[in-house]
């Protein structure tokens, strides 16, 4: 008996055909068929959750850790520095606030397609119970800060910060990080958890440079014009026309 039989099905058509599948999307410009969120572009970035104008003093000490990332990546691996007995941990996080990915996506019904006692780290370490099966994107950020809050990370974070250049300081064994807002912090160690999932892209449309009505990036949710929240109620778009470019959200 052959292989396809005894499975009931065979394997290599269904390779092809998902093959056939994958190959009427691949676009032959691949990345260049985005644009860059710069320039005229760039307030497509901006962070629309928390106050402008914000300033601090430039930091020049020194700690035993930094991450770079407040996703659950650097949430994770500061938890576990902080059990392990390391007192001085910093994160810099680009956001207002930990969370990575789910700090920026708020746009309405945003939900994680993984079961919550699997996605959700540190539940018994934090003593927490999710809510639902599948997390909403709400319950998923309260959990990341509830993390900081657990482990003391709020205490030296440095939020709405870029890392500019890390240096090793051979003569002193550590690390000098600068930043954004003119840090020139020093650290033992560095953990880089940082991803892409902070930065959307823009498709390479024409007209996308002229066009004149409301735009936002769904990862910048602007409730301010739609209304409602990330439980829905968007009252402000009841007279309007919405076009979505895209499928992930």
């Amino acid at each position: 008996m052959s292989d396809a039989a005894a499975l009931d099905f065979d394997p290599d058509a269904l390779r092809e055909r998902y093959r056939a599948e994958r190959d009427r999307r691949l676009r032959p410009e691949a990345n260049a068929q985005y644009v860059e969120m710069a320039g005229d572009f760039r307030h497509y970035i901006d962070d629309p959750y928390v106050d402008p104008g914000f300033t601090r003093a430039p930091l020049t000490d020194q700690v035993d850790a930094v991450i770079i990332g407040g996703g659950f990546g650097g949430l994770i691996s500061a938890a576990r520095l902080r059990e392990a007995g390391v007192g001085s941990i910093r994160i810099i996080e680009k956001g207002g606030d930990f969370g990575g990915t789910w700090y920026w996506n708020r746009y309405p019904g945003a939900q994680c397609d993984i079961e919550s006692y699997i996605y959700l780290p540190l539940l018994e370490e934090t003593g927490y119970i999710p809510k639902e099966k599948y997390s909403f994107a709400s319950e998923i950020r309260a959990h990341a800060r509830r993390i900081g809050e657990t482990f003391d990370l709020y205490k030296d974070a440095c939020f709405q910060t870029e890392i500019r250049q890390m240096r090793w300081l051979e003569d002193e064994k550590l690390w000098l990080i600068t930043t954004n807002r003119d840090d020139a912090m020093k650290a033992r160690f560095v953990v880089m958890s940082n991803g892409p999932l902070n930065r959307p892209k823009l498709p390479g449309i024409p007209g996308i440079e002229t066009y004149e009505g409301h735009a936002f990036h769904t990862s910048r949710w602007d409730y301010a014009y739609t209304g409602g929240s990330s439980e829905g109620g968007l009252d402000r778009l009841a007279d309007k026309r919405v076009a979505i470019i895209g499928t992930g959200a």
